[in-house]
C-alpha cells in the first residue's frame, strides 16, 4: 500500500510539474513578479496534486485486480514515459521540435515493444526498475509539497508607498524615464507596416534624438533592468522569500546582494533628487523602499508556466490546470487558444492597471525623476487597433498601436505642465521583440508571422531622448550599447542636484 501511495504521489508530481515549477524553482524570478500573496495558487496546486494522486492510485488499484493485468502493465510501460515526456515539454529550457518529439516517441515505442516480444525476461526487469523509480519520485513529491507550503505562507513586500514632495519651480530640471517593455526599433520606425500609424512616436521623434543601432544588454527584462540601474551587466537574478534581491554580475561565480545605494535611485537620493516609480514585473517597491520617494508596482499576468493567477478564485485555480491538461490531449488546437486567451486576460489587467497609475503619477507627482516601466507592447497581444479596445488574439502591431495612444496621453500630460520646458524625456525599450521566443507559443498570430518575416529577429530596442527644449529631430547611427541609458540618467541626476 505504501508503495502504491508513493507511486501515485510521484506520478502526480511529474505530471503537473509544468504548472507549479515557476513558483517552486529557486532559480525562478516568480516571487519578483507578484505584488500579492500566492496562497491561493499554492494551495490550488497542492489540491491538484492530491486529486491526481488519488485518481491515479485508484485507477492502478483497479487495473491490478484485472486478470489481464500483465498485458495492461506492458501497455502502461510503453505509454507512460512518452505521455509524461509530452506533458513536460514546456519545462525544458529550450524548444523541442515536434519532429524530435515524434521521433523519440516512435523509437521508444518500437524499442519497448521489441523488448516485450523478444526479451520478456529483460522487459520484466525493466518493469520492476520503472516501478522502483516511480516510487522513488515520491521523495521529489514530498520536497515539492514542502516548497508549495512555503509559497503559501510567503507574503510580498510593499506594493506602494509615498512621501510628501514639495512643489518645484517651473525652471527646476526634471527627468521622465519611460521604459516600454519589448519595444523594438525595426517595426516601430525602420520598417513600419503600412497598416500601422504611430503619430505620437513620430511626434516625439520630430523633437528628439533617435538611436538607430542600439545593442541590447540582455535578452530578458529581469537582467536588463538591474543592469540599467547599476551600470553593470547582470547575467542572473534571484528574489528570495525573505525579499533579498540577489544578482550575478558578469557571470561571476558568486551571487551578491543588489546594491540599492549604488543604483540610479540610490544615487538620486544621495544627491537630493526626489524619485517616483511606477513599475511592472520587477518588485520595484520592496527593492527600492529605502531610496525611492514614491513607488507603485503590480503584475496581474498569469504565471509564465501555468494558467493560475492571484486574481482568480481558488476554485478556478484548481480546475483550470486539470482542465487544460485534459484538453491538450482531447483538443490541442482549442487548448492552445484557451491558453492564449487566458494569458492575454491577465496581461490586459496588467496593462490597464500600470497604465492608469503611470498617467496618474505624471499628473500629480512633483518628483524630479519619474520612472515608468510599462507592460506594453510585451506579448501576449492585448489590444485590437481596429476596434480600439482591449482584446485577446491581437498582434504585436496592435500592441504598438496601444503604446502610441498611451504615449500620446503621457506627452499631452507632460506638455501641459509648467516644468515641461525644463524636462528631459527618455523613451526606450528594454529589449527588442523576441520573435524567436514567442513564435512557438500560443497567441502568435498570422500578422505576427507576416510582419516578422516568419519569425526573423532584429535585436535593436528603441531609444529616443528628448533633451529639455529640444525642437528638432536628430539621428545617431553609430552602434550604441543600451547601457548608455544608465550613463545618461546618471549625468542627469548629477545636473539636477546642482
Amino acid at each position: 500500500m505504501i508503495k502504491w501511495i508513493a507511486q501515485a504521489c510521484g506520478f502526480a508530481a511529474i505530471l503537473l510539474l509544468p504548472n507549479y515549477i515557476d513558483i517552486t524553482s529557486s532559480a525562478s524570478d516568480s516571487r519578483m513578479r507578484f505584488a500579492s500573496p500566492l496562497t491561493k495558487i499554492a494551495l490550488a496546486h497542492l489540491l491538484d496534486l492530491a486529486v491526481v494522486a488519488v485518481v491515479f492510485g485508484c485507477t492502478m488499484w483497479m487495473l491490478r485486480r484485472l486478470k489481464a493485468w500483465p498485458q495492461v502493465r506492458r501497455v502502461l510501460f510503453i505509454l507512460l514515459p512518452p505521455f509524461l515526456f509530452v506533458c513536460n515539454l514546456s519545462v525544458f529550457p529550450f524548444e523541442v521540435p515536434t519532429a524530435v518529439v515524434l521521433t523519440a516517441i516512435v523509437l521508444w515505442t518500437v524499442l519497448a515493444g521489441l523488448l516485450i516480444l523478444r526479451a520478456p525476461a529483460f522487459a520484466s526487469r525493466l518493469f520492476r526498475a520503472g516501478s522502483a523509480v516511480l516510487t522513488g519520485v515520491a521523495v521529489f513529491a514530498m520536497v515539492i509539497t514542502w516548497q508549495l507550503i512555503r509559497v503559501a505562507l510567503w507574503r510580498p513586500g510593499p506594493q506602494a508607498f509615498a512621501a510628501q514632495i514639495a512643489p518645484k519651480p517651473a525652471s527646476k530640471p526634471r527627468l521622465i524615464w519611460i521604459l516600454f517593455d519589448e519595444l523594438a526599433y525595426k517595426p516601430t520606425f525602420e520598417s513600419r507596416d503600412r497598416s500601422l500609424s504611430l503619430p505620437n512616436f513620430d511626434r516625439l521623434r520630430s523633437e528628439s534624438t533617435i538611436y538607430t543601432d542600439m545593442m541590447p544588454i540582455a535578452y530578458r527584462t529581469m537582467q536588463v533592468v538591474p543592469s540599467l540601474m547599476l551600470g553593470r551587466v547582470v547575467t542572473g537574478v534571484e528574489y528570495t522569500s525573505a525579499h533579498r534581491y540577489l544578482v550575478d554580475i558578469d557571470n561571476s561565480p558568486h551571487w551578491t546582494p543588489f546594491d540599492v545605494s549604488a543604483s540610479l535611485f540610490g544615487e538620486a537620493k544621495q544627491h537630493g533628487v526626489t524619485t517616483s516609480i511606477v513599475g511592472w514585473y520587477i518588485a520595484y517597491c520592496p527593492i527600492f523602499a529605502g531610496v525611492a520617494t514614491e513607488c507603485y508596482w503590480n503584475d496581474k499576468d498569469a504565471q509564465d508556466s501555468g494558467p493560475t493567477s492571484p486574481d482568480t478564485s481558488f476554485a478556478e485555480n484548481v480546475w483550470l490546470p486539470l482542465h487544460m491538461l485534459t484538453e491538450q490531449f482531447t483538443s490541442p488546437a482549442r487548448a492552445r487558444e484557451a491558453i492564449a486567451d487566458r494569458n492575454a486576460e491577465g496581461h490586459i489587467a496588467s496593462v490597464k492597471d500600470v497604465s492608469e497609475h503611470a498617467l496618474a503619477t505624471l499628473a500629480s507627482s512633483q518628483a524630479d525623476l519619474i520612472y515608468l516601466h510599462l507592460p506594453a507592447p510585451h506579448p501576449p497581444a492585448f489590444w485590437d487597433r481596429r476596434r480600439r479596445q482591449f482584446a485577446p488574439r491581437g498582434s504585436y502591431l496592435d500592441s504598438l498601436d496601444y503604446c502610441d495612444r498611451l504615449l500620446g496621453q503621457l506627452l499631452d500630460q507632460l506638455q501641459s505642465q509648467p516644468r515641461w520646458a525644463a524636462t528631459t524625456l527618455v523613451v526606450q525599450g528594454d529589449h527588442s521583440w523576441r520573435t524567436q521566443m514567442w513564435r512557438p507559443l500560443p497567441g502568435w498570430s498570422a500578422e505576427d508571422e507576416r510582419v516578422s518575416n516568419h519569425g526573423q529577429w532584429d535585436s535593436r530596442p528603441v531609444l529616443l531622448i528628448h533633451t529639455a527644449g529640444e525642437q528638432s529631430a536628430k539621428t545617431m547611427t553609430a552602434p550604441t550599447s543600451l547601457m548608455y541609458v544608465h550613463n545618461f540618467v546618471a549625468a542627469q541626476i548629477q545636473s539636477m542636484s546642482r
